[in-house]
This record gives C-alpha cells, sequence and structure tokens, in this order.
C-alpha cells in the first residue's frame, strides 16, 4: 500500500489534541490507542452528548448496511465497515484514488454508558448510533433551597 496523507494528518491530530488536553488539564476525547488497519481509512465522525445519552455520527459513503459491524463497551466503541471492491478494468486509469478496504474507527466515549441498550440507523451514507448513560453517569439538577 502506498504512503497515506490522511493518515500521517490523523496521526499529528491526535498529537496535538492530547498536547492541548494535558496543557489545560481538561479530559479528553480520545481515539482508542489503536492503530487503522492496512488498507483501511478513518471516517469522519461527530460526538455529541444529550441527558440521557452520546450521540455517534460517523460517514460510510458507499458501504452496505450489511457489512458495518460495532462494537461497543461501556467507554468506548469500535466502528469497521469493509467496502466491497468493484471489478473495474484498470488499465485506462490514470489515477485511481477512492482504492481501499473500507473504514476503521475506535473512540473513547466522554462517559459510561449502557452498550447492551445501544440502537443503530443507517441511512444516505451516515451511521448514527445511540448509547444510553448509565444511570450514574447522567447529571441530575438539584434544586438549591
Amino acid at each position: 500500500m502506498n504512503w497515506d496523507p490522511f493518515e500521517e494528518m490523523r496521526k499529528i491530530r491526535n498529537e496535538i489534541d492530547a498536547m492541548f488536553a494535558r496543557f489545560f488539564g481538561r479530559p479528553e476525547v480520545r481515539e482508542a490507542e489503536l492503530t487503522i488497519p492496512q488498507g483501511f481509512r478513518e471516517p469522519l465522525s461527530d460526538i455529541f452528548e444529550t441527558d440521557n445519552e452520546i450521540v455517534i455520527v460517523t460517514e460510510l459513503p458507499g458501504v452496505n448496511k450489511d457489512d458495518i459491524k460495532i462494537s461497543a463497551s461501556e467507554d468506548s466503541i469500535e466502528i469497521k465497515a469493509e467496502v466491497r471492491e468493484e471489478k473495474v478494468k484498470r488499465e485506462n486509469y490514470f489515477s485511481q484514488e477512492r482504492r481501499y478496504k473500507g473504514f476503521y474507527r475506535s473512540l473513547s466515549l466522554p462517559v459510561k454508558v449502557d452498550p447492551t441498550r445501544a440502537k443503530a440507523t443507517y441511512k444516505n451514507g451516515l451511521l448514527e448510533i445511540r448509547l444510553p448513560k448509565k444511570e450514574a453517569a447522567r447529571k441530575i439538577n438539584v434544586k438549591v433551597e
């Protein structure tokens, strides 16, 4: 496999994020310290929190729903989606930039979740995963008397 500039940019971004998190003393939402398997790309993901759940939205263009594998624990999630290679006559190609095995992303979650109640939907190339927070992780407003 050829050199992947996106992999290099991801590594640099992770190092800078970790440096700022250490400097400002804030907890960080970091990717697990796993490397991306050879030939896979890292999909773009948004992570946000509601009162009751953590929501992850990940771009997985060109993937069939049946080829998506999600593994979740209380504090992390792993997304892997394989792309079936098209049989294309390659002798007339000048450039081929869209060839890859699939997508892989491993994320640490900011709070503990209940992975047994997780729900995932996939529509128009977007995977949405909803992970309910564990009871102890939910914020409770306390009224001052």
